[in-house]
């Protein structure tokens, strides 16, 4: 209990900001007599104060109530490196939240400079989809930064009551997600922490980034290692997989497709290791074992699969290199949903079929009518190559399959020329059965399949579907 009566409360309350003056002469008066109880009571009454406040006045702690024009109104989450507030501006009561650096950590300059540009990050980024910072600073040796107030829980406590998301529900929070980090690289600051606790969902469903602590930081990893947890492993791990250096924006692709990839499916893409030592957790990371998107349960369609599948591309040359890229694949195929909702027809989609044989010709046609596709047939490998680089179509189906050397160089010709125009073309390439030394003369590219006979015309339609799934 206090040991002060309610005019010294009272008192001590307006000088610790915590109430004006004019509250507290009201509350004094409203008070059934001068004990500190009654007072508070009062006060409590009123909403002029509030239980995790009155808690620390009651234990003699008599700092850490107001950073800036804010004042904290209860704790609301805590980690390694810091602690999150609710707060309120005064005057005005605008809800905020109030990140304060922990205080073992202010008489370390890396910790506190670490901090300073988290918040400096924060100022320059200004989306509807990243947590606002609106000021920063130091009061009484504790280092504040003063952030936007989400109503709302992060996206690791949202699925552990959801589970998982439809793909309805998940589209508009991964478009939003992906204008950010978009938005972000394009300011030249990467993430480098993107993980469920630093996702942020509203109760109004907008999905929002938060706590940009590693975008510009420079130095030791196993120190950020140890301030931040297993994500910053991670990050280390996939960079030293694919080779790319420290700092890439597109592992910040990779692990945004992680997250898109746990909120459809339920589950974790990087299962969690069980160690202290961020090296041990380095070197068990098997990038390679992950459960494709496409055989997950609750795997979500075609168009969706194959734009997460390539964020978590290891192999960098297959991976996204732009947040661009991912944004004009989403939306894209949110304009396709929405034409199909309209009743709108979609556009036929052409394909350029090279087949020698009458029969394989006919089926081609048949098959690929069926799945939406205007089909144009040729015999001759030089005339297809003329016909695409006069009118190059959406897809090619090339059989080599007799046509040797000759056929093979066409072949290479129409995807050099594809190239040099800039058109990524989804290619279907089919070798006979003694074909099998050319797979090594072939470009590598990620938007072919190539299939050996004896094959089925259902090989061939999956095929088709596995590359141009928005058809």
């Amino acid at each position: 209990m206090l040991d002060f009566d309610a005019d010294s409360l009272a008192e001590q309350l307006v000088l610790l900001r915590l109430i004006s003056r004019e509250q507290a002469r009201q509350a004094r008066f409203e008070a059934d007599n001068n004990t500190a109880d009654s007072l508070i009571r009062v006060l409590l009454r009123k909403g002029l104060m509030t239980s995790w406040q009155i808690e620390r006045i009651k234990k003699g702690q008599n700092d850490g109530f107001v950073f800036g024009d804010c004042r904290v109104l209860f704790h609301l989450a805590e980690g390694t490196f810091a602690r999150v507030y609710r707060g309120a501006k005064v005057p005005g009561g605008q809800p905020v939240a109030i990140k304060v650096l922990r205080q073992r950590f202010t008489a370390d300059a890396d910790a506190v400079d670490r901090f300073n540009k988290e918040a400096e990050a924060g100022l320059r980024l200004v989306h509807p989809n990243i947590v606002r910072i609106y000021e920063y600073g130091e009061t009484d040796k504790r280092h504040y930064m003063v952030m936007e107030f989400v109503e709302g829980q992060n996206l690791r406590d949202f699925l552990k009551l959801r589970t998982r998301l439809t793909e309805q529900e998940a589209l508009p929070m991964m478009l939003g997600l992906a204008h950010a980090l978009k938005y972000s690289l394009d300011q030249g600051i990467t993430h480098r922490d993107i993980k469920g606790t630093n996702i942020l969902i509203s109760t109004k469903g907008i999905a929002k980034l938060v706590d940009f602590g590693l975008a510009t930081i420079e130095g030791n990893e196993s120190k950020l290692a140890a301030a931040h947890g297993e994500r910053t492993v991670d990050y280390s791990a996939i960079e030293r997989t694919c080779g790319s250096p420290k700092g890439d924006p597109r592992s910040d692709i990779y692990f945004l497709g992680c997250i898109f990839y746990q909120m459809l499916t339920g589950q974790l893409p990087l299962p969690e290791v069980e160690s202290k030592d961020p090296l041990a957790k380095m070197l068990k990371r098997s990038f390679g074992a992950i459960k494709p998107l496409s055989e997950q349960r609750h795997a979500p369609s075609e168009p969706v699969t194959r734009i997460i599948e390539k964020m978590m591309k290891v192999d960098l040359r297959h991976r996204y290199q732009s947040m661009k890229e991912v944004v004009e694949d989403f939306e894209k195929h949110i304009t396709a949903l929405a034409a199909v909702r309209n009743g709108v027809p979609r556009e036929r989609k052409s394909v350029l079929c090279v087949e020698l044989q009458s029969d394989i010709q006919a089926a081609l046609q048949k098959n690929l009518g069926a799945m939406g596709y205007e089909t144009v047939l040729v015999d001759d490998p030089e005339l297809a190559a003329d016909r695409f680089a006069e009118k190059p179509t959406d897809m090619l189906v090339f059989d080599l399959d007799g046509l040797g050397e000759q056929g093979l160089q066409s072949f290479l010709g129409i995807h050099h020329n594809s190239r040099e125009q800039g058109i990524e073309l989804p290619i279907l390439l089919l070798l006979g059965t003694k074909q099998g030394n050319m797979i090594n003369r072939l470009p590598d590219d990620d938007r072919m399949v190539v299939l050996s006979k004896p094959i089925r015309m259902k090989d061939v339609q999956d095929a088709i579907i596995l590359l141009s799934p928005q058809v």
